[in-house]
């Protein structure tokens, strides 16, 4: 397998990195050495951000609708056409081929903005007309997760165009590849020099420069709540707004009268990796359901095999989490990386569920990032409503339930964002996205997705 090497792009240019240097990138499938990335500095960080805030100056702010339309037109043809190479740039191979569904339902949907109003008239008499209309902020800088860095880029990177901003993207470090080559595609698609820039770079110097620049107006953030924190306190230093996408301790709460089988999917399919914001975590279970579901979930484990994570720091820290499980409750199944040969050379881990007394522990508290879950049970309504709401997060739970009064009950009380009934996760461009707590600030997808990338100017002429 060739070992391709991926560049930087700032001002209209793809470039190599100013200091010369790139980092490795190995695959999770068996740890072949299969990228080298640019490793970008405060050099290139400055570059990009000053690129983008000539180029929001000098034109994109003023571009008109019909420019910006035919733009995103070009934009979709080639990521079409250019669909086999970025599912090849992807490290961790999941997914499949092909442009999502999701994707040009983003894209559709906030080109189709720009077709709304640009501000409200007020008032507009013989003596005096007053108005409000909404305008750019400048510069936005987009943090992309690994879990998705192709939709990960697209989701901010396409309402912040659309919005009037220029953008400097910095792509995860274990997935750069992907978050780069869809930048590029930008470029190809003729948007103007400076308008879109991406950088990578391996540890925190790029990430902290970016915050820090003056010219950056808002940063747009996905990830753990920990750096998110980090994120939101350098910013402040500026007042600079952020959109912030954090953490999760997803509950999954079943009842007696659930369809355990569909429950147990969900599950399964959202656990097992569970590298997802989504992703279950925590399964609440009414104690006279609890051995079945257990039993169906191992078997259902079991023949999904092993989870890949995306490298070996994700395995070592799953493995930390699950020598405190092994202490502090009952591990039902799993708690070991995989060692059969087709999995012994990359990062593969067992799907693994503990079974607890209460959430005191951390593998029931924190954001794990992989394939583990803890259990509890619960007797009652007000138990169950409990357990659910007592975590530090608030984006998702997963209520299983066939009796309407009870979901109207939970629908209500539950102190997140976003609520599923009978389903796992879901997912829509027109729906608002995002949590409660320290789940995040802000929200993606929908007309709530545009917002933060707007400020509102107040004019009155006399």
């Amino acid at each position: 397998m060739s070992v391709k090497k991926y560049d930087l792009l700032a001002g209209g240019q793809i470039c190599p990195p100013a200091s010369g240097r790139y980092y490795s990138l190995y695959s999770p499938v068996d740890s072949t050495l299969i990228a080298e990335v640019a490793d970008a500095t405060g050099v290139d960080v400055d570059r990009a951000v000053v690129a983008a805030h000539e180029a929001f100056c000098a034109e994109w702010k003023f571009c008109s609708v019909e420019h910006k339309r035919a733009l995103f037109a070009k934009l979709k043809e080639i990521l079409y056409a250019t669909a086999d190479e970025l599912a090849a740039a992807k490290v961790q191979p999941q997914g499949g081929a092909g442009i999502p569904p999701l994707i040009e339902g983003v894209i559709d949907y906030y080109v189709g903005k720009l077709d709304d109003p640009a501000g409200t008239l007020i008032e507009h008499g013989d003596q005096q007309t007053n108005y409000v209309y909404r305008e750019p902020l400048g510069v936005v800088a987009i943090f992309v997760p690994f879990n998705g860095p192709m939709l990960g880029a697209l989701l901010a990177a396409v309402p912040a165009l659309v919005a009037g901003n220029t953008i400097v993207v910095k792509a995860p470090d274990q997935e750069a590849p992907q978050a780069l080559k869809t930048m590029q595609v930008f470029h190809e698609a003729g948007f103007p020099a400076g308008v879109v820039n991406a950088l990578s770079g391996k540890g925190p110097e790029v990430g902290q420069a970016l915050v820090a620049h003056p010219a950056t107006r808002l940063i747009s953030f996905t990830g753990s709540t920990a750096t998110g924190k980090k994120v939101m306190a350098a910013a402040a230093e500026d007042l600079k707004r952020v959109q912030l996408n954090l953490g999760s301790k997803t509950a999954q709460v079943v009842f007696p009268d659930a369809d355990l089988a569909a429950a147990v999917d969900a599950t399964t399919g959202s656990a097992f990796p569970g590298q997802a914001c989504s992703a279950i975590s925590r399964v609440l279970l009414h104690s006279s359901v609890c051995d079945k579901f257990v039993a169906l979930l191992q078997e259902k484990a079991q023949a999904a095999g092993p989870s890949m994570l995306i490298d070996g720091a994700a395995m070592e820290r799953v493995e930390r989490y699950v020598e405190m499980g092994k202490t502090q409750g009952a591990l039902l199944f799993g708690g070991s990386r995989a060692t059969e040969n087709e999995y012994a050379k990359g990062c593969y881990f067992e799907p693994t569920a503990f079974a607890f007394d209460d959430q005191s522990s951390p593998v029931c508290r924190d954001e794990i990032f992989g394939p583990v879950v803890s259990l509890l049970t619960f007797d009652s309504d007000e138990e169950a409503l409990a357990l659910a709401n007592d975590t530090d997060y608030g984006l998702l739970v997963s209520l299983w339930t066939q009796e309407p009064a009870r979901q109207r009950y939970f629908v209500r009380r539950l102190e997140v964002g976003i609520v599923t009934v009978n389903c796992g996760s879901a997912l829509s461009h027109r729906t608002p996205w995002g949590g409660f707590k320290q789940s995040g600030i802000g929200r993606r997808y929908g007309e709530m997705g545009l917002e933060p990338f707007f400020e509102y100017k107040t004019v009155w002429i006399s």
